[in-house]
C-alpha cells in the first residue's frame, strides 16, 4: 500500500474538518511507514491507539457541529462512526491479546474506510455546514 495523498476532492469545504482529515491521513501514513520499516508490535499498537483517540476527537467535532446546525444526516453519520470504532477496537483487542493481526488487512481497512467516508458520507454535510458557518 502506498502512502495516502490528500487531494482537493477530499475537501468537505469546512476548513477545520479538512485539517482534521489531513491529520488522519498522516496518522494512517505513520502506520504504513511502520509496516514498511517492519516496526515492532508496540509501535503499531501505539500508533493505532493515537489514531483511535484522534478519530474520536474528530468524530465528536463533526457530530457536535452537525447537531448544532440541525443536519438531517446526523444519525446516519453517528452510526457509521460507531461502526468504524467497533471494528478498530476489535483489531486493538486482538493485538492486546497477542493474536496475529494482518497488518496489510488493518491498513487496507483503515485507508479504504477513510477514503470512502471522506468522499462519501462526509460530502453530504459539507455544503450544509458551509452554508451555516460562512
Amino acid at each position: 500500500m502506498q502512502l495516502l495523498v490528500w487531494e482537493d476532492r477530499f475537501s468537505v469545504g469546512i476548513k477545520e474538518f479538512d485539517q482534521q482529515h489531513k491529520i488522519l491521513f498522516e496518522m494512517i501514513n505513520t502506520l504504513i511507514i511502520a509496516r514498511d520499516n517492519k516496526s515492532g508490535q508496540s509501535v503499531v499498537v501505539n500508533a493505532l491507539e493515537q489514531l483511535v483517540q484522534y478519530t474520536i476527537f474528530h468524530f465528536t467535532s463533526e457530530e457536535a457541529m452537525m447537531e448544532h446546525f440541525g443536519f438531517d444526516g446526523l444519525e446516519e453519520h453517528q452510526k457509521e462512526h460507531a461502526d468504524l470504532l467497533k471494528r478498530v477496537q476489535k483489531y486493538q483487542e486482538k493485538l492486546a491479546a497477542g493474536e496475529t493481526v494482518s497488518f496489510d488487512e488493518l491498513l487496507n481497512f483503515l485507508a479504504s474506510w477513510l477514503l470512502d467516508h471522506t468522499l462519501g458520507i462526509d460530502q453530504k454535510y459539507g455544503p450544509f455546514l458551509s452554508h451555516h458557518t460562512d
